[in-house]
């Protein structure tokens, strides 16, 4: 991970430990809070639905991460749950149909490096579709609070 967007992350996780669980549905409140045209930003839902197939060539080619995401579950769905979630954040009108992040990461044991790496992928997805640092960044804050139920172990 390039040193400034690993230091980014970092700031990130940490400063976002105590905010509170988002709702699976309406707009999910972030911090800091994302631009009204988030979602305009990284080219609505083809933009996003792009940047999270993206983000799943690089998993697919990390070996700290990929055996994860082959061995839990079909990786279509996973793209397409990724993509709704995405938009989610980004500020779209969705109705995520996926489990909680708590429920779907419960059994799996993910570490914070595991965890880490995906944040890596998903910098290098941004750079693979040309989306703004400064967008790429808001998405990225505004997951990082799932870091605390994603991380088990």
């Amino acid at each position: 991970m390039k040193p400034i967007f690993r230091t980014i992350a970092i700031a990130i996780l940490a400063g976002t430990a105590a905010l509170p669980s988002f709702a699976q549905t309406g707009k999910t409140p972030t911090l800091p809070a994302l631009d009204d045209d988030a979602l305009e930003q990284w080219g609505g839902e083809e933009g996003v639905r792009n940047w999270v197939e993206s983000l799943f060539y690089y998993i697919m080619l990390d070996n700290r991460i990929n055996h994860i995401f082959r061995e839990y579950g079909n990786i279509e769905r996973q793209i397409f749950l990724n993509t709704q979630l995405e938009q989610l954040v980004l500020g779209g009108n969705v109705n995520y149909q996926g489990a909680s992040m708590a429920a779907a990461h419960a059994d799996l044991g993910i570490t914070v490096t595991q965890f880490n790496a995906v944040v890596e992928a998903a910098y290098n997805a941004c750079e693979r579709i040309n989306v703004t640092y400064e967008a790429c960044n808001q998405l990225i804050a505004a997951l990082a609070p799932y870091e605390r139920v994603i991380v088990t172990r």
